[in-house]
């Protein structure tokens, strides 16, 4: 509806009317906001195209947002992460997204291809601030540009709210928040009890296939560890760190994680004779963490999923929650959908983790 006119303007044509009247919505849709670099961004509108680099960004902007037709541009390992989960069916249009914005495909690639950039003619662009060399060139493109921060829980809870700012969808954005500190206070409670020694020692793999990299303080899989009632294996290590298996026998885990960024699965340590003398090996407590609508180990809108699944998992005599009604709820709330049973069980990677102590707690009863 175009704003009311008001009174004591000049007679004035049709067109300007009209002119003016674009000008008041647009001027209504106007945004500023301060990036996690500090740095102050404004919008004349709210933008409608959208470079998004950050690899858990784009599945959880199409959550807050409620639809995908916004982004034109993604980085192609959050597009892999999305095409191996339930992302099809949640967000079809995905797919058509161009992916071809960064110079590589890996994970830990994010220099921007500048030139193919440009032809998606953006209107905003949101990339990792922590390295100059993959935001500047950015900058000097003229485009607005927004800096996230990678790494913690906390750096996600803040570009969350800005992505409710980018989107027009500040409540919306406000109440993800809040159901993931409601699902985070319940846990912390919940465990608050526990003595080290009932707290299970657990090792997170981001990678375990042709390297092992693992996760330690001040991680959001570090949190996701703490939340969940165990301790990280690793102790005071901080950030994440590439280790040897000879480490890893020190530590000796007493629970391990594979992540969703390479191909590893719990069979492959059951069978690897250098695992053989890890406690989690020997006990078969390796699993591997879900996929849903994007993976569950990074800090996501689906991270709250990740704790309880993992707390059941370290504490199934404390957790009362069902994990497939837990997936069901906040499949609802995140994307008005209702996963069948069988999707649920490609989500826990049901198959992959069967032979792994505890898991027949997850299936569908």
């Amino acid at each position: 509806m175009l704003p009311p006119l008001r009174w004591g303007r000049p007679s004035l044509g049709l067109a300007t009317i009209l002119v003016i009247a674009l000008a008041e919505i647009g001027s209504a849709n106007a945004i500023d906001l301060t990036d996690q670099r500090n740095r102050k961004v404004v919008f004349n509108r709210l933008p409608e195209r959208l470079v998004i680099i950050p690899i858990p960004a784009p599945s959880t902007f199409m959550a807050i947002d409620g639809s995908d037709r916004k982004i034109v541009g993604m980085n192609e390992y959050a597009a892999r992460a999305m095409q191996e989960g339930i992302s099809g069916k949640l967000f079809p249009g995905f797919k058509q997204i161009n992916t071809g914005v960064t110079t590589g495909g890996d994970a830990s690639n994010f220099a921007p291809n500048v030139e193919a950039i440009l032809a998606l003619r953006p209107d905003a662009i949101l990339q990792w601030a922590n390295n100059n060399e993959i935001i500047g060139p950015l900058d000097r493109t003229g485009i607005p540009v927004v800096g996230m921060r990678v790494g913690s829980f906390e750096n996600y809870t803040e570009y969350v709210k800005l992505m409710g700012k980018i989107a027009g969808r500040e409540d919306r954005a406000g109440e993800l928040l809040r159901k993931q500190e409601d699902s985070r206070q319940s846990l912390a409670s919940r465990f608050a009890d526990l003595s080290p020694a009932q707290r299970p020692r657990v090792l997170y793999f981001n990678r375990a296939a042709n390297m092992l990299r693992v996760s330690g303080r001040g991680t959001a899989q570090d949190l996701a560890i703490q939340l969940a009632g165990g301790q990280n294996a690793i102790g005071d290590t901080v950030s994440i760190s590439t280790v040897t298996i000879e480490q890893i026998l020190t530590w000796n885990p007493q629970v391990v994680l594979l992540g969703n960024f390479d191909s590893t699965m719990p069979s492959d340590l059951y069978r690897d004779p250098r695992w053989q003398g890890v406690e989690a090996v020997r006990a078969r407590r390796v699993y591997r963490v879900p996929l849903g609508g994007y993976r569950w180990d990074p800090p996501s809108h689906e991270s709250a999923l990740g704790w309880l699944w993992l707390a059941g998992l370290l504490h199934p005599e404390r957790v009362q929650e069902n994990i497939r009604t837990s997936v069901r709820d906040w499949f609802g709330f995140l994307y008005a959908y209702s996963p069948t049973d069988e999707e649920i069980d490609s989500i826990l990677y049901l198959k992959e983790n069967a032979g792994s102590a505890g898991y027949e707690a997850y299936r569908a009863h």
